[in-house]
């Protein structure tokens, strides 16, 4: 009898074996489930709303600074129309027109030097490959190892260098 009860506990540690496997095997695929889950939510997606927060906001910037400039700019104008046809304050229209305008081009200086349209721009390229990416990225329910691994590598690609 001790030589079927051997058998009978190598087959039992041979099955402990194969449900381990099994078991370890679904732990990894939870675990890269969870993982991708994580990403998403945490990284991914936070990274997209930065950046079309920014894009938002910049380009709302670039709007309100041309806006400015060139109501400032058409104020200049209209003050040195008035200053032609008022002769005895000539001088007084001549200095408003010319305060307007230099206010105009410091509103033009300082959008151009911030480069609200640049930064609009870039934001909204990475948005936009960050969302393609999403399109072919992985979900939780649809994991796949080397697929991950590009997934990850190309994200963190775009969200370094913008594009």
């Amino acid at each position: 009898m001790s030589a079927s009860t051997d058998l009978e506990r190598e087959n039992g540690a041979a099955d402990d074996t194969a449900s381990a496997g099994v078991a370890r095997k679904v732990t990894v695929e939870q675990r890269q489930a969870q993982f991708v889950e994580a990403y998403l939510r945490h990284r991914f997606s936070d990274r997209l709303d930065h950046f079309e927060r920014g894009r938002k906001r910049y380009s709302s910037a670039r709007t309100w600074t041309v806006a400015i400039a060139a109501g400032l700019f058409i104020a200049a104008a209209a003050a040195a129309a008035v200053g032609m046809a008022d002769g005895p304050r000539r001088a007084l229209w001549g200095f408003a027109a010319t305060t307007l305008a230099a206010l105009a081009t410091a509103v033009s200086l300082y959008e151009a030097t911030f480069g609200f349209r640049r930064l609009a721009r870039e934001n909204a390229t990475t948005s936009v490959a960050l969302q393609r990416l999403a399109v072919d990225g992985p979900t939780p329910d649809d994991v796949d190892g080397e697929r991950l691994v590009a997934f990850v590598t190309e994200v963190e690609s775009v969200l370094r260098y913008g594009r």
